[in-house]
């Protein structure tokens, strides 16, 4: 069956001080064809953008029918969107996220280890490092 695969990820330096720098990167790859998407912010912590990227990601899909697997180095983020893990912080991203989520006929989220040679890790986390070098 065809899916959307996506990698997503976040990064911030000064992970959350008033002048951190922070990046996200997305990569989305669906019967060959990839897409990249990234953004930049300012004075927000790593799991913040983690969790952005993700929505980023999502909200990036039109067709929300399609199967998706998306996979993140962010435990954080992975094992709170599969109820593992209970909202703490930023509860109105949290509440956006799972908005989101719902509007997905069939989708996974996976915990891929990071910096590990996972290509799509690899790119998002490039994606994500660029932006937060660059605001």
């Amino acid at each position: 069956m065809d899916k959307i695969i996506v990698y997503t990820d976040g990064a911030s330096k000064g992970n959350g001080s008033n002048d951190s720098k922070c990046g996200w990167g997305v990569l989305l790859s669906y019967k060959g064809v990839e897409r990249k998407k990234s953004g930049k912010n300012y004075g927000k912590t790593n799991n913040y953008m983690e969790m952005w990227a993700v929505l980023e990601a999502l909200k990036s899909i039109t067709d929300k029918k399609i199967p998706v697997e998306l996979f993140s180095d962010s435990q954080y983020v992975i094992k709170t969107l599969n109820g593992e893990f209970s909202i703490g912080t930023n509860e109105e991203l949290w509440e956006e996220l799972f908005c989101e989520k719902q509007k997905f006929a069939n989708i996974t989220f996976t915990w891929v280890k990071g910096h590990n040679g996972n290509r799509g890790n690899e790119i998002a986390n490039k994606l994500a490092e660029m932006e937060a070098n660059n605001v």
